[in-house]
């Protein structure tokens, strides 16, 4: 990969400057706990675990030993499924300020890579946890779209299996909380990039998330947040999903719930109405901010039956490919209330939607620029349609989705509380804050 398209496809490193907001702001040091390691190449699962010499063999084995504070070191190898739930199914918790980390050991490059289990990594009502500079690879590359439109179906994993997911224990109803989700690459499985379904306080940020849901029967997407539950009385913003790249993420199959192609977004927000599982209303705040998405079969981002969501300076490209469903829109809310779509570049693929007014309450677009496509539905005072005059756009993970010198998108957004940008760039730069996930900074 050129040095450009890793500069595009975002920070992987664990050293990108970040500053991360709110509820789950920077972290406060951690207290001292073990460290297990692990290699799938010369590990033992009756070894003590607890040194490079004396690893263990499977993830699993070291989550199960975890306490709070403990951080899991993941060695050279490819990790597969161990049970059902595929490969590292996570049930331990940390605590505040002691949390439980997954990541691989310095100057290592483990591979999860799950093929018949539902999941790569599961997070079962567990909480405070970090995973961190993680490569989870899925098996779609063995697969054909002619045997998933025949054997994937709800009750079986081996068309549906998620990279990253996390849920709720059925069993005793405990939630996810407080969980970390940075600088990780997930690609190639067959149902979601990185899930949630009723969580709370979760940062998705840094993550390469790309060639998801291709084959699952359940409408995946490649960064969705469901029904997110809230685990304090807190209406601050709790949930952010920050300076991702996502693409090539579609949905080639029908959804077994209605027998129709669905989602196959780059990044949605899913229901925090919950008025499709008759829940309780969310009511933290969620932020949408520094992403791009491109080249996805649904959207690039979107709020769907939500509300209290921000959607701020983030960059959209050539999204709604796929042939099988309505187009969806580009960056956009349906169905939703208290929605602010601001200082986003939203460069559409021709003959799409580019944004709608459907079922909107309450939902303000403004200082946004609209390039291409059909003419959006909404538009506010300071939106514009022209060309946001980007270096190099395209579909090919070689894209550069950064602003030229004469962009209209420099210096012309509204002031928010987003001090850097996708790279980790010092927002404003000059007279005022720009539009899209990239600060013009060559000044």
């Amino acid at each position: 990969m050129s040095s450009q398209s890793t500069r595009i496809l975002g920070a992987l490193s664990a050293a990108a400057a970040v500053v991360v907001a709110s509820v789950v702001a920077a972290p406060t040091a951690q207290a001292a706990g073990r460290a297990f390691y692990v290699s799938a190449v010369t590990g033992s699962d009756s070894n003590t675990g607890l040194s490079a010499t004396q690893p263990f063999k499977t993830i699993q084995k070291a989550a199960d030993q975890t306490l709070p504070g403990d951080t899991v070191l993941i060695m050279n190898g490819t990790y597969g499924d161990l049970t059902r739930e595929g490969v590292l199914q996570i049930t331990r918790s940390g605590a505040p300020g002691k949390p439980i980390t997954y990541r691989p050991l310095p100057g290592h490059d483990p591979v999860i890579a799950p093929v018949t289990g539902w999941n790569g990594i599961v997070l079962v009502g567990a909480s405070y946890i970090n995973l961190t500079g993680l490569s989870v690879r899925g098996d779609s590359d063995n697969l054909t779209l002619e045997d998933a439109e025949v054997g994937s179906k709800p009750n079986g994993p081996a068309f549906n299996t998620n990279c990253i997911f996390i849920r709720k224990d059925k069993a005793s109803g405990r939630t996810s909380h407080h969980v970390k989700i940075r600088n990780n690459h997930v690609w190639d499985c067959p149902g979601s990039g990185i899930g949630s379904d009723s969580a709370d306080h979760l940062l998705i940020e840094k993550n390469r998330v790309h060639s998801t849901s291709w084959y699952t029967t359940f409408a995946t997407s490649g960064i969705s947040v469901l029904h997110p539950v809230d685990v304090d009385k807190s209406k601050s913003t709790k949930i952010i999903i920050r300076g991702n790249v996502v693409h090539d993420n579609e949905t080639k199959v029908k959804w077994s719930n209605c027998g129709c192609y669905s989602d196959g977004n780059g990044i949605i927000v899913d229901d925090t109405l919950h008025l499709q599982d008759k829940g309780t209303p969310y009511q933290g705040r969620i932020l949408v901010e520094n992403n791009v998405s491109f080249d996805n079969g649904g959207s690039g981002i979107h709020a769907f039956s939500s509300s209290r969501v921000d959607i701020r300076h983030n960059t959209a490209y050539y999204n709604s490919r796929s042939s099988r469903m309505e187009s969806y829109g580009n960056i956009f809310a349906l169905k939703s209330k208290d929605v602010r779509i601001l200082n986003n570049v939203s460069y559409v693929r021709p003959g799409e939607k580019t944004n709608t007014t459907d079922r909107n309450v309450d939902v303000t677009y403004d200082y946004n620029i609209y390039y291409g496509g059909l003419a959006p539905e909404a538009m506010g005072p300071h939106d514009v349609i022209t060309d946001p005059k980007l270096v190099n756009p395209g579909t090919s993970p070689d894209a550069d989705f950064r602003l030229q010198e004469s962009s209209p998108a420099v210096d012309t957004g509204t002031r928010t509380d987003t001090s850097v940008d996708h790279e980790g760039t010092s927002r404003p730069q000059g007279s005022g804050w720009d539009r899209g996930a990239y600060e013009y900074a060559a000044r």
